[in-house]
C-alpha cells in the first residue's frame, strides 16, 4: 500500500477513535502504518499540520451527507446549518471537539474557508468586522458545546440546549442587523 496524505489522515482518525487525542502521536501513527517516522513528514509537515488535515477530513465525512444544508439559504439559516455541521463533525470522533479547537483549516472543505463565510455575511449587511465576530462567536459556542458533550457534560436534553443557544445567538444577530438597517434609513 502506498503512503499518501489521505492514508495517513485516515489512520490518524482511527487512532483518534481508539486512543483519544493524546494517543495520536507521529511515532504511534508510523507504527500503525508500518513505516519509519520520517516517512510521514513527506506528506504532513508536523503534528499540527496532521491535525489540520484530520479536521478537514472530519468535515469532509459530515459534508458527504450534509452538503445540501449549506446551499442557497438565507444568511441566518446558512449560519445555523454551518453550526450544526461543525457540531456533527466535532462529535463524529472521540475527542473530535478538542481536535477541531484551534485548528487552521487547509481549505479542503468549503465550510472551513473563512473568507467565503465573511463575504456571505457582508452581503447580508454585516460589516467585515461584525462578520468575523459573528462567525467566531458561533463557532466558539458550537465547539464549546461539543467539548462539554464529549467531556461527559451532555445531558439528555443536550440537542435541545444546543438549539436553544444557537437560536439565541441568531436572534441577537438578526436584531443587530435590523437595528443597523433602521438606523441607516433614518440618517
Amino acid at each position: 500500500m502506498g503512503l499518501d496524505r489521505k492514508t495517513i489522515v485516515a489512520a490518524a482518525l482511527r487512532l483518534l477513535d481508539e486512543k483519544g487525542l493524546e494517543g495520536v502521536t507521529t511515532r504511534r501513527l508510523a507504527e500503525v502504518l508500518g513505516v519509519a517516522g520520517p516517512s510521514l513528514y513527506w506528506h504532513v509537515r508536523n503534528k499540527d499540520a496532521l491535525f489540520d488535515h484530520m479536521s478537514d477530513a472530519m468535515f469532509g465525512e459530515v459534508l458527504q451527507t450534509d452538503a445540501a444544508v449549506l446551499r442557497a439559504r438565507e444568511w441566518d439559516e446558512w449560519l445555523a446549518a454551518g453550526a450544526r455541521v461543525i457540531r456533527k463533525a466535532a462529535l463524529s470522533h472521540r475527542d473530535g471537539a478538542r481536535l477541531l479547537t484551534g485548528r487552521h483549516p487547509t481549505g479542503a472543505q468549503a465550510i472551513a474557508v473563512v473568507p467565503g463565510m465573511v463575504e456571505r455575511l457582508e452581503r447580508a449587511g454585516f460589516t467585515t468586522t461584525e462578520a468575523h465576530f459573528a462567525f467566531r462567536t458561533l463557532s466558539r459556542f458550537t465547539l464549546g458545546w461539543a467539548l462539554d458533550e464529549q467531556a461527559g457534560g451532555g445531558a439528555a436534553d443536550s440537542e435541545a440546549g444546543f438549539e436553544f443557544g444557537l437560536a439565541v445567538i441568531l436572534d441577537g444577530l438578526r436584531t443587530r442587523l435590523a437595528t443597523q438597517a433602521a438606523s441607516a434609513v433614518r440618517t
